[in-house]
């Protein structure tokens, strides 16, 4: 049980032996505790019954627990340090709500969350202590009511204090219990219920290191209420001393997935687990498909709300996967498709896009927050809604300076114009403005005549002006515009994209104007482009 487990301090390394040996008992834990979740995730729930279902989804969610829990005691084992990372409330909230509504079963007991609409979205502390210190909440009011509801209640209290309230209805806290509270092996003697009474030594300690503070009473009406406090710079984040919230160091905005439904196409177990665990952090229910056959089964059933599609599966490569849900009847034809790929070569881009795809997420994924807003950025192109909690940018967009152009990027286009020489340079950045130009015009009379093979081809282009500039925001808007169309689809969210094109498009073709005219007086101004 968890209230029953204290790790001890780690043991004293005796040279670079002890280190190695650490570091290769950590290897093989991770890799068998990791066989473990990573079997539990290809378990298809859907086709178990109810109560089958519950067990091992509690038995899966306790197996995540367990992991993150193993990294942590390893990594301080190893000498490394727990880090803050953000991660949305409600996904904490629901881990904990799959795992211990299994033991409220089990006890023909309840669990109940009452969630207040003040929260913060997300949390910016060590997700797997937080976990650990309400673990050990709920399994004592588990073990020791025995019987009603046990309730979390998360709420905000005055100064932006953040609680976490554990109630239930059993006998509550003696005098004797409350005297020696949070003490190791504090428990009084006479106890009936099995334990040594470490469960709120350890939460008191974990909830220390996380800069809170637990408050234990008995309430009114009955029962023990346990509380978990903690104030506003224990979980969010704060700058610097000096620095402000566009400091580079401020953490990635991360969106809140919550209430979205994904399809994990993926036949290789690590990134089986990357994936759907990132998943989990960000709030997002899925369901895995360990091969292209199996993809297709799923995605021909609906439900989902968008999917990830490994290119290279077995039994049906995901081009294939990608290009058969296009061609199949109804809503699922549309879902928002992301392919993952190591290969990010023009010709394989090409070749994803022509398949259908509307985005593609490039191996090996480098971050929570790039993962997260690839998919905000996705549901807000092709359903014209993303995440309230984010505007959606690409993650490896920086913010622009001062002295930086928001159409293109200086000093990519600089390096153009040197290698052009002075009068290339001037031929160069007119034919891009003619081009430009032509691109826009052409562009907007396909998109009024619904010419999805013009459109498919002047976005082409546009990829490709608008890479070689560093025009990345309306490169990828280009390249969703161009997926859209290789599919035929009229749609809302498509002719919002050529709408932002056409605007991105004439910010781009007024700046390259004002270098032509800044850098050759002389030169006649560019005519301006068809609105």
């Amino acid at each position: 049980m968890a209230e029953d487990w204290l790790p001890g301090p780690p043991p004293s390394p005796n040279g670079a032996d002890a280190d190695n040996g650490i570091e290769l008992f950590s290897h093989d834990i991770r890799s068998a505790v990791a066989d473990v979740v990573g079997g539990l995730r290809l378990v298809d729930f859907s086709q178990l019954d109810a109560a089958t279902a519950a067990q091992l989804q509690r038995v899966s969610t306790a197996g995540e627990s367990l992991a993150r829990l193993l990294d942590s005691a390893l990594d301080q084992l190893g000498g490394a340090r727990s880090e803050s990372e953000p991660v949305p409330l409600m996904a904490i909230l629901r881990n904990l709500e799959r795992r211990w509504s299994g033991h409220a079963r089990e006890r023909s007991m309840s669990l109940r969350l009452d969630i207040a609409a003040d929260l913060p979205t997300v949390l910016h502390l060590d997700s797997a202590a937080l976990d650990r210190v309400l673990a050990n909440l709920l399994s004592n009011a588990f073990k020791y009511a025995d019987w009603g509801e046990v309730l979390l209640r998360v709420d905000m209290r005055s100064g932006e204090e953040l609680r976490f309230r554990v109630c239930d209805q059993g006998p509550g806290f003696t005098d004797a219990a409350l005297e020696r509270l949070f003490e190791r092996g504090g428990r009084p003697g006479g106890q009936t219920k099995p334990g040594s009474g470490l469960g709120l030594h350890i939460a008191k300690e974990v909830a220390t290191r996380l800069g809170g503070q637990l408050q234990v009473s008995n309430a009114r009406e009955g029962g023990a209420e346990v509380s978990l406090l903690l104030p506003r710079p224990a979980w969010a984040w704060a700058p610097a001393s000096g620095a402000d919230l566009a400091s580079p160091d401020a953490p990635p905005v991360l969106p809140d997935l919550s209430g979205l439904t994904a399809l994990v196409a993926e036949d290789n177990p690590t990134n089986q687990l990357l994936f759907t665990q990132m998943l989990d952090h960000l709030g997002a229910s899925w369901k895995l498909a360990p091969d292209g056959a199996e993809a297709l089964r799923l995605l021909s059933g609906g439900g989902f709300d968008f999917a990830l599609v490994d290119i290279d599966m077995p039994e049906l490569p995901g081009t294939e996967v990608i290009a058969r849900t296009r061609a199949l009847a109804g809503e699922t034809r549309l879902i928002p498709i992301l392919a993952v790929t190591a290969y990010v070569l023009q010709e394989h881009r090409e070749r994803i896009y022509d398949a259908g795809a509307d985005g593609i997420l490039a191996k090996p994924v480098g971050s929570l927050a790039g993962f997260g807003q690839t998919i905000a950025t996705l549901m807000l192109r092709t359903r014209g809604a993303a995440p309230e909690q984010i505007e959606p940018q690409p993650a490896h967009r920086p913010a622009h300076s001062d002295g930086e152009h928001p159409n293109f990027c200086p000093e990519r286009l600089e390096r153009l114009i040197s290698i052009s020489g002075k009068d290339g340079g001037r031929e160069f950045l007119s034919r891009l403005h003619a081009d430009l130009c032509r691109c826009r015009a052409t562009l907007a009379t396909a998109a009024a005549a619904g010419n999805a093979d013009e459109v498919r081809a002047q976005t082409h282009v546009i990829i490709s002006l608008s890479g070689a500039v560093g025009a990345l925001p309306l490169q990828d808007l280009a390249n969703l515009a161009n997926a859209a169309a290789h599919r035929s689809e009229p749609s809302e969210s498509q002719a919002r994209t050529l709408a932002e094109i056409d605007t991105r498009l004439a910010g781009l073709i007024a700046a390259i104007a004002g270098e032509i005219c800044a850098r050759f007086p002389d030169a006649t101004a560019p005519p301006e482009a068809a609105g």
